[in-house]
């Protein structure tokens, strides 16, 4: 089984998502799963044990809210592909829009690890991180 890093996991999809997608879109609700995640994380920073609970049984009870989400993010940013295929300046906005929400992201992504490097190699986080990408996939 391949050990999922679950800050690169969660950076990935961000920027997945909003390579997509802006405001009021499929790729914000996933976002949604993707903040309380990382709350979970803030909150459980000091137990790593208890996160890797929590942030199980958050995925497993919304696991068919995810997969549904991103299948509608998929048909939502190949839509978007369409609509700005001959507006390259609607294009650029939503990219540089993309970007500010990516990088506020991503900042706090790597706060986390910088203040819990034990997170990227804890076992049972990796095991309950994997979900979210098999949840996505199936």
């Amino acid at each position: 089984m391949q050990v999922i890093n679950p800050i690169k996991g969660f950076v990935v999809v961000a920027v997945a998502a909003f390579f997509m997608a802006c405001g009021g879109s499929p790729a914000d609700k996933m976002m949604g799963f993707q903040e309380k995640l990382v709350s979970i994380l803030e909150a459980n920073k000091g137990d790593l044990d208890k996160a890797a609970s929590e942030v199980d049984a958050f995925l497993t009870s919304n696991k068919d809210a995810m997969k549904s989400t991103m299948k509608e993010m998929m048909e939502w940013g190949m839509a978007q592909q369409e609509k700005f295929k001959n507006d390259p300046e609607g294009a650029k906005k939503v990219a540089e829009d993309m970007e500010k929400k990516s990088e506020a992201f991503t900042a706090r992504m790597k706060k986390l690890e910088e203040e819990v490097p034990a997170m990227k190699e804890h076992e049972g986080l990796n095991k309950a991180m994997a979900k979210m990408g098999e949840s996505m996939m199936e």
